[in-house]
This record gives structure tokens, sequence and C-alpha cells, in this order.
């Protein structure tokens, strides 16, 4: 019977600590069925809905329950990890790869490029991610954000067009193919995750406006992108009738809506007039990494150059008499042996300008 007393107590306590582990179990299995929850939720309107959750989820697992904000830092953050470690392969392969054609390493060459510029993008995102939404405003948030997803987009595809020539050899695009799409789709992914986010907070943003004592009335005028099905905001200028793209910082519309001769910095003119001959010439000697609009004045015209824009070269605007009279042209074409992403006329390599 003493005995039977004093196996009481512990007893009592086996039954306790197994209600704590059974407790413990409970909760981590409903962490994980409400993270499961917001993933599949949040996931649901990408393009790519799968891998989307399961690159999310193989990180988060069952920590604390997700907001969409910190999915999408998951998401962007899982796309530059993709995206750096694409780069060390392609990289690897362009330095290494000899017995190709001229032409296929040149492509090799340009997507080093163009993935470089597409881990400077997200990267730029992540920056915006970080502080959002406190430094600007929620529009501005949504249209840099989808801006430098967009690029970083449009730099992977870049690659891929340029090496889908018919005289590349198919093993040149076999060995890049599969990691580029990959890294795509999860950008792809995050940008549909960013316009979740932004258009979510941007609609409770004006409802709390509509319910508050002064009211905000806001003008906005949408038409709607059929390819993504996306609502953008154009804004209407009331005093002169002009409408502006929503993008478009105020300083730059005034840039736009001032006399020319008081905002350049530099002026090209091909008959000597100006302090340069050459578009090319005004853009290498431009401020680097410049924190203010650089405005290159172009005038009249035919200029025959190939222009590049390089990263260092942040901020930079070109204003021409006119495309009648400004022209700017080259010879370089696929056709001719050069890259999709070499032969445009005015290559901008750097983050998204405006021209």
């Amino acid at each position: 019977m003493e005995n039977t007393k004093l196996s009481l107590p512990l007893f009592a306590a086996l039954l306790l600590t197994n209600a704590i582990v059974v407790l413990a179990n409970s909760n981590e299995n409903s962490d994980m069925n409400n993270n499961l929850s917001v993933i599949e939720n949040s996931c649901a309107i990408t393009l790519y809905p799968q891998l989307c959750q399961s690159t999310i989820y193989s990180i988060v697992g069952t920590s604390n329950l997700l907001s969409l904000k910190d999915i999408v830092e998951v998401s962007l953050s899982v796309a530059v990890d993709a995206a750096k470690h694409n780069y060390k392969n392609i990289n690897k392969l362009w330095m290494s790869l000899n017995d190709v054609s001229k032409r296929d390493k040149i492509a090799l060459r340009d997507c080093v490029e163009t993935t470089d510029r597409a881990i400077y993008e997200l990267h730029k995102a992540v920056e915006d991610l970080r502080e959002y939404p406190n430094k600007k405003s929620l529009t501005l948030y949504a249209d840099d954000l989808k801006t430098f997803l967009s690029s970083a987009i449009t730099n992977q595809e870049t690659c891929l067009e340029g090496l889908s020539h018919e005289k590349t050899e198919k093993r040149v695009l076999k060995l890049i193919e599969s990691t580029h799409i990959h890294v795509t789709k999860l950008c792809s992914n995050t940008l549909a995750l960013v316009k979740k986010l932004t258009h979510t907070d941007f609609t409770n943003q004006q409802t709390n406006k509509m319910t508050s004592d002064h009211p905000t009335i806001v003008l906005f005028s949408h038409h709607v992108d059929q390819e993504e099905g996306e609502n953008r905001g154009i804004r209407e200028d009331l005093e002169d009738g002009i409408k502006w793209p929503e993008w478009m910082a105020s300083r730059d519309r005034r840039l736009l809506e001032s006399s020319y001769e008081a905002t350049a910095d530099v002026v090209v003119a091909a008959d000597g007039s100006g302090n340069y001959k050459t578009v090319s010439e005004a853009v290498a000697a431009a401020p680097s990494k410049s924190s203010k609009r650089y405005v290159i004045r172009i005038k009249g015209g035919v200029y025959k150059e190939n222009v590049d824009v390089p990263s260092s070269k942040t901020n930079i605007m070109f204003w021409g008499d006119g495309r009648s009279n400004t022209i700017i042209t080259a010879s370089r074409s696929v056709g001719g042996g050069s890259t999709t992403f070499n032969s445009a006329t005015v290559g901008n390599t750097a983050q998204p300008q405006l021209f």
C-alpha cells in the first residue's frame, strides 16, 4: 500500500508530461496546418502554385504564422539565391566552354551579363521590400517592385533568346535552359505575390480614407492588361488634361513639362555645336551612380551608333528633337551575327530609366 502511495505522484507527473507532449504536438500540427493554409491561399494566384508552395514551406516549416509580406520576402529570397547559383554556373560555363562558335561564346557572355543584371534588380526589390511600406507611397512601391521583378524576368528571357538562334548548338542551350526557366518561374511567382500584397494594402488604405472624417478623392483611369489581368492607374492632371503614368515621379513630370534648355545637363549635336558629337560619348561622360536625373539633350540629326547604357550610369534621361528629327540607327542584327541582346540600337543594361 505504501508503494502505491509513493507511485501516485510519479504517475501524476507522467500524465502531466504526456499531456504537455500531446499539447505541444497539437500546437505544432495546428501551426503547420495554418501555415499550409496561408501559403496555399497566397500561392493560388501564381502561375506556378506548386513550386510556390514547396519553396516557401521548405524554408518556413512550422515557424510563426506568416503574413503575406513574410511570404513575399521568402519567395524573393529564394529567387535571389537561385539567380546567384545560376550566375555562377553560367560564368563558369562561359569561361570553360571553348569548343563552340564565336556567336555562341558571345551569347554566353550576354547571359553572364543579363543574369548579373537580374540579380541586381532582385537586390533592388529586396531593398524596397525591406522598408515597405514606410518610405514612399504604396503606388510607388507597387510600381517599383513590379518593375524590378519584371526586368529580372526579361533579362532571364533575353539570355535564352540569344541562345535560341537556329545556328546555336543545341547542347549549349540545354546546359543552361532548365536552371534559367526555374529562376524565371520563381521571379514570376514573386511578382504575382507582390501584386497581391500591394493591391491588398492599397485597397485597405483607400477604404480607410473613404471612411475617415476627411475623405480623399482620387481620380483614376484604368485599363486591363490582357496578359496579366492587372489594373494599372494613370493619374490625370486636372490643370492641363495631361495624363502621366502613376510610376512617373513628380520631378520627372516637371522635366517633361518644362522648357528643355532649362533642364539639359549636356547637349549632343552631330554637327559639333554641342558638348559631344555622339550619344555614346555623352553617356560615357555622365556621372556614375547619380542620385538625380541627368538629362542628355540630343539635337536633330542622324546618329549611326549603338548606344550602351551600363549599370553604373543611373538616372539618365535622353531628350531628342522629335522622332522624325533625332534618329539613332545602327547596323547590328541577329541575321548579321549579333545576339538579340547586342542588336538593340539603344541598349539599357542599367536599372529602368526614363529615356
